[in-house]
């Protein structure tokens, strides 16, 4: 379950990266913040309650200290806070990562540090957000959306271009690539849980390890 700290920082993230930067000249700072209470209200609500469905308009407003109406003068409905924190914690990390690939000049092994290492250092400024988009059941059915799979075909299109088929077999290049992705979020899930301390950096180079020992690089 995320602390008050750690939603706090999800949410003051979350606003200033808003690509709606009209947002912030309509509604002043007064607004901001009142925007800030409501999606913080909603990603407590949510990881107290482990889907989406726990958080009901009601309930987000109570906790917010404001009423329905005003959670409406800021958002048309609960789905459009979901899809605000969806959208701002997937974009930014896929963006990162694309231009990590369209400049990749090192070694395979240096490009997936690169990419565990982007991973935590979101998870690690956000790990609210990050757990409701990757680790929540409750946005499982979230993940057909175009921008969740980003992420995953850009690593899947470059794994088939640098692995070898005959280092990796019996994994094809798509069980190679849900292997890695089981390696790399078992160190925030495990956090989350308390079964490990964070923060997720630290533990960089030991995925990177598991990972090469099992794409066989």
């Amino acid at each position: 379950m995320a602390s008050a700290r750690e939603v706090v920082v999800a949410c003051r993230h979350l606003i200033g990266n808003n690509a709606n930067v009209a947002i912030s000249g309509q509604i002043g700072e007064r607004g901001i913040q009142t925007r800030t209470r409501l999606i913080e209200a909603m990603l407590e609500l949510v990881n107290e309650g482990g889907l989406p469905a726990a958080a009901s308009v009601r309930s987000i407003a109570r906790r917010a200290g404001v009423t329905e109406a005003v959670l409406y003068r800021y958002f048309p409905a609960k789905e459009a806070m979901l899809r605000e924190v969806w959208e701002t914690t997937l974009k930014p990390m896929a963006e990162q990562k694309r231009a990590l690939l369209a400049e990749a000049s090192g070694s395979p092994t240096e490009v997936l540090q690169d990419w565990i290492r982007i991973t935590y250092e979101q998870f690690d400024q956000n790990p609210a957000a990050f757990h409701f988009v990757f680790l929540s059941d409750g946005t499982a059915n979230w993940r057909e959306d175009p921008i969740y799979s980003v992420q995953g075909e850009l690593l899947g299109n470059w794994m088939t271009g640098v692995l070898d088929p005959a280092r990796i077999a019996p994994l094809s290049h798509t069980r190679a690539l849900h292997c890695f992705v089981d390696l790399l979020l078992a160190v925030p899930r495990r956090i989350r849980s308390g079964d490990l301390d964070g923060p997720a950096i630290a533990y960089v180079d030991e995925t990177l390890a598991a990972s090469i020992r099992v794409l066989g690089i």
